[in-house]
């Protein structure tokens, strides 16, 4: 691993979001999703040379995300979630993913703090897009391990 580029959490993130929203829209238009090549292209290196968090992330997301939906549904009142914006869809599945991999250990402000900050760089709805994500993931992120297992 002598060509692995260290990326910040952050920017890990970021490009987790990012990735999830395209392959929300590749699943959406029935696209097959390459996820080697997708983390490549993002981390601009070989697949076994990028970030293990940002892997973790998105395998865990993708494996989980009928589980991860059900389970953030619960906290939709008079929403459905294939109704929400996409970029919306991305940051609550990643965020709710990041929150129940045990060994990650993110506290949940944390989480909501980085939601909250991609909803308003990457959402189109405005102020009501953040306030939105807030109060779902306060409700939903309630209890590590207890709530949502992941696969």
């Amino acid at each position: 691993m002598e060509n692995e580029i260290e990326i910040t959490r952050n920017k890990a993130q970021e490009l987790i979001v990012q990735l999830m929203y395209s392959f929300l829209i590749l699943e959406e238009t029935n696209v097959p999703i390459n996820f080697v090549e997708a983390i490549e292209d993002a981390c601009k290196l070989p697949y076994e040379d990028c970030d293990l968090y940002l892997k973790e992330v998105l395998i865990k997301s993708l494996k989980n995300q009928k589980k991860i939906t059900d389970y953030i549904s619960k906290f939709l009142i008079n929403w459905n979630f294939s109704r929400l914006n996409t970029t919306i869809q991305a940051i609550l599945i990643t965020s709710v993913t990041e929150y129940f991999i045990p060994d990650l250990d993110t506290e949940k402000a944390v989480i909501i703090n980085n939601a909250v900050k991609f909803s308003k760089k990457f959402g189109d709805g405005g102020e009501k897009d953040y306030k939105f994500v807030n109060a779902i993931l306060d409700k939903s992120l309630n209890g590590k391990g207890t709530s949502l297992l992941l696969d």
